[in-house]
C-alpha cells in the first residue's frame, strides 16, 4: 500500500512538473524540482548558491535542475549481470544460446527506478557544469550557437536511462589531447570527423542479444559492445566532452526495416544536422543518396519538450512514443518542405489520427495529429514512403483510410480496383537489401570434379555466370564420368558464402554425405566447425571463408556420377521458401487487409490471378520469420516501399 501511495505522489508531482515544463517560467520549474527532490534538496541548493553571481553558469544549473525530476535510471543486479555477459562476448565471440534463452524474457522496465533528483550530488553537477563551460568557451565554433544549443548538446550530463556516473572528466582527459593532436582548425564538422575516424580505430563489437537500458559511460569507455544505440552513446560522450555539439536521432519504426535505428547527429554551425555513424562512411553536409528511409525522425533531448497535443503526456491511450517528454520531432531538419493532408474514412472518439508504418503484421504509429473534419494534417514527413492513416479504436491502432506515398506534398493513394483483376508472380516477402550483393558475389564460382585430390585433371561441371534470382537453386550437372572429389572455387576477389550445399548422384534420392571437407589452405577450428552450417537446413546461417578465393574440396568417399547440386548462397530466407504456408492480402482502406487466399509453396515462386489492380499488397508467411513489407506490382515486378 505504501508503495502505491508513493507512486501516486510521484505521478502527481511529475504531472505538475511536466505542465510547468511546457512554460518558460524557469523559477517556478526550479521550485517544483526542488520540492520534488525531498531529502536531496540541500545538494541542489548548494549548486544554485555556488553559481550565484555567475549568470551563465547559474542559468545552466537551473536548466539541469528544472528538467531533472523526470530523469532516472533502472537499478538491479540483473542489469549488471547482463552487462558483464556483453563484455565477455567481445573476447569470446558469441554468447551461448543457453544463456540467451535463459534471459530471453527479462524486461528491465519492470525493475525499480532511481531518480536523479533524489540521488545527484552538488559535486557531480558542479564538475559537469564547469567542464562543459571550459571546453565550450575554448572552441572557435561556439559563437555560432545559442545558449540553448549549449545546454542541450554539450552541457547535458546524461543521454536517457543510463547509470548516473561521473564521466565527463574521464572522457575529457582521454580524448581532448587526441583531438588537439589531430585538428586545430575552426570547422566543427572537420573536428567531428577527425574524432569519428579515431573512434573507428578503437573497434566496436556488434551484439544485440539482450534488452537493456543504455549501458552507461564508464562501461562503454573500455567495453565497446552493443548495437547502433551504444555506438551513438560512445560518440555522444566523446564529442560532448571535447566541445563538439552532438545529439542522437532515431526512427521508432523504419519504413523499410523492422527495428528502431539510432544515429549520431552533429549540430552544424549552419544549424543543419549532419547525420553519421562513426563506423560507417565519412560525414557530409550534402544529403547522401540511398540512405535508409526514416519516415519521421525524433531526437532524444535532456530538456522536456512541449506536448504535441495538449494532455497527451498523461493519456495512456496514446502510444508511448508520443508520451515521452524528452523526444523532439526533428523531421524538419531532414525533410523541411514535406507535409501532407490525408483523407480519413474512419475516425475515433478522441479526435486523434496517426500516420503509421506497417511492420511485423501491424500498424505502428510514427506521427500524431488532431483530426479536422475527415482530414488529418501531418507536417514534415519523408517522401516516397508507404504510409497508412490510422486511429485508435478500443485500444488498437487500425486503418483509417487508403495507404499512400507522399509525392510533391500530396498523397498518392493505393486504391485497389476490384473490377480489374490481374495475375501476379511473387518471389519475396521483404525487400532485397543486401541479397543483391550476396547473390552477386557468387558470379564466377566454378564447380569441378576430379579423380584425385590434387585436381590434376579436373572437369568443369558448372560455372555461375549470372547473379541468381532466388536463393534456392538446383544446378543440373552432366559430368563425363564418376568423380570422388568435387571442388567449389570462389572468385579470386570473393569469399565463399554458402548457406546450403548438397550433392545428389544419379538415381539416388538422398544427398551424398562427404567423408571429409577441406580447403586449399589450413582451416581454423572455428571455420572447420562452421562447415556444418552448409548442411543444417537453416537457410539463414552460412559458412563464410577466412580468405577470398577459397577452394573447398569435398571428398565423397568413392566415385559418384552427380546429377544435380542444391546451391544456396548467403541470403535472408525471405524468398519463397519451399513447403511454407503463405497468404496474400491487399489493403482496402478503412477495411484493412483483405485476403486473396492461402498457398503452400511448391516452388520458388507463388502465383495469384485474382489481385485487384493498383492494390498495395502484403505476403504473409505462416511458417517462419517476421520480416514482411507491403509492396505493389509494377510491370510484373514486386516493388517494396
Amino acid at each position: 500500500m505504501n508503495k502505491k501511495i508513493v507512486e501516486c505522489f510521484l505521478f502527481v508531482c511529475l504531472l505538475l512538473f511536466l505542465f510547468l515544463s511546457c512554460t518558460n517560467h524557469m523559477q517556478e520549474r526550479v521550485a517544483v524540482a526542488l520540492n520534488f527532490s525531498k531529502d536531496n534538496k540541500q545538494e541542489l541548493e548548494k549548486v544554485l548558491s555556488y553559481y550565484k553571481g555567475q549568470s551563465s553558469k547559474l542559468k545552466a544549473a537551473q536548466f539541469l535542475i528544472a528538467n531533472m525530476p523526470y530523469h532516472y535510471t533502472y537499478i538491479g543486479w540483473e542489469i549488471d549481470t547482463l552487462k558483464q555477459l556483453k563484455k565477455r562476448s567481445i573476447t569470446e565471440g558469441k554468447i551461448s544460446e543457453e544463456v540467451i534463452q535463459r534471459w530471453n524474457y527479462f524486461n528491465f522496465m519492470h525493475l525499480p527506478r532511481e531518480y536523479d533528483i533524489h540521488k545527484i550530488s552538488s559535486a557531480y553537477l558542479i564538475e559537469n557544469i564547469d567542464l562543459a563551460f571550459e571546453v565550450w568557451e575554448n572552441r572557435p565554433w561556439s559563437k555560432y550557437y545559442s545558449f540553448e544549443d549549449f545546454c542541450e548538446y554539450i552541457l547535458a550530463y546524461r543521454i536517457e536511462d543510463e547509470p548516473l556516473e561521473s564521466w565527463r572528466r574521464k572522457y575529457y582527459d582521454r580524448y581532448m589531447p587526441i583531438l588537439d593532436s589531430l585538428y586545430q582548425g575552426t570547422d566543427v564538422m572537420e573536428a567531428a570527423q577527425k574524432m569519428a575516424d579515431y573512434l573507428k580505430t578503437e573497434g566496436f563489437a556488434h551484439y544485440n542479444d539482450f534488452s537493456l537500458p543504455h549501458l552507461g559511460p564508464l562501461f562503454l569507455l573500455d567495453s565497446r559492445v552493443g548495437y547502433c544505440r551504444e555506438n551513438c552513446d560512445i560518440a555522444t560522450y566523446v564529442m560532448r566532452a571535447v566541445g563538439i555539439p552532438i545529439s542522437m536521432d532515431f526512427y521508432e519504426i523504419a519504413p523499410s526495416y523492422n527495428r528502431k535505428h539510432f544515429w549520431s547527429a552533429l549540430i552544424d554551425t549552419t544549424h543543419l544536422v549532419v547525420s553519421f555513424n562513426y563506423e560507417e562512411e565519412p560525414m557530409s553536409r550534402k544529403p547522401r543518396p540511398n540512405e535508409r528511409k526514416r519516415g519521421k525522425v525524433y531526437r532524444i533531448c535532456y530538456g522536456v519538450q512541449p506536448e504535441r497535443i495538449k494532455g497527451i503526456f498523461a493519456d495512456k491511450c496514446v502510444p508511448s512514443l508520443f508520451r515521452h517528454p524528452f523526444l523532439k520531432d526533428v523531421t524538419n531538419e531532414y525533410f523541411p518542405d514535406s507535409r501532407v493532408t490525408v483523407e480519413l474514412d474512419k475516425t475515433s472518439k478522441d479526435g486523434k489520427a496517426y500516420l503509421s508504418i506497417f511492420s511485423i503484421g501491424q500498424l505502428r504509429a510514427i506521427a500524431i495529429t488532431e483530426v479536422k473534419g475527415n482530414r488529418a494534417d501531418f507536417d514534415f514527413v519523408e517522401p516516397d514512403v508507404s504510409y497508412f492513416p490510422s486511429c485508435m479504436i478500443e485500444g488498437k491502432n487500425v486503418s483509417a483510410g487508403y495507404a499512400f506515398t507522399l509525392k510533391n506534398n500530396a498523397p498518392d493513394y493505393f486504391i485497389p480496383d476490384a473490377t480489374s483483376l490481374v495475375e501476379v508472380t511473387l518471389y519475396r516477402k521483404y525487400p532485397m537489401r543486401s541479397n543483391v550483393k550476396n547473390l552477386g558475389n557468387t558470379c564466377g564460382v566454378k564447380i569441378e570434379g576430379a579423380d584425385t585430390y590434387d585436381f590434376m585433371k579436373p572437369e568443369l561441371l558448372y560455372e555461375v555466370v549470372d547473379t541468381p534470382k532466388v536463393n534456392y537453386n538446383i544446378l543440373k550437372v552432366n559430368p563425363k564420368k564418376k568423380y570422388r572429389y568435387i571442388r567449389y572455387s570462389a572468385p579470386k576477389d570473393k569469399f565463399v558464402e554458402l548457406a546450403e550445399w548438397r550433392m545428389y548422384a544419379e538415381n539416388i534420392s538422398q544427398p551424398i554425405t562427404p567423408r571429409n571437407i577441406t580447403a586449399d589452405h589450413p582451416l581454423s577450428e572455428l571455420h572447420r566447425k562452421n562447415l556444418d552450417l552448409m548442411d543444417d537446413n537453416d537457410w539463414v546461417s552460412f559458412y563464410m571463408s577466412e580468405v577470398v578465393g577459397e577452394q573447398l574440396i569435398f571428398d565423397l568417399g568413392k566415385p559418384y556420377k552427380l546429377d544435380h547440386i542444391l546451391f544456396m548462397p548467403r541470403n535472408d530466407d525471405n524468398f519463397i521458401h519451399l513447403g511454407d504456408s503463405y497468404e496474400l492480402f491487399y489493403h482496402a482502406g478503412a477495411q484493412g487487409w483483405i485476403s486473396l487466399g492461402k498457398r503452400m509453396a511448391e516452388d520458388t515462386e507463388l502465383h495469384y490471378d485474382n489481385v485487384p489492380e493498383g492494390a498495395l499488397l502484403w505476403l504473409h508467411n505462416y511458417t517462419r520469420g517476421e520480416e514482411e513489407r507491403a509492396f505493389y506490382m509494377k510491370q510484373g515486378k514486386q516493388v517494396f516501399l
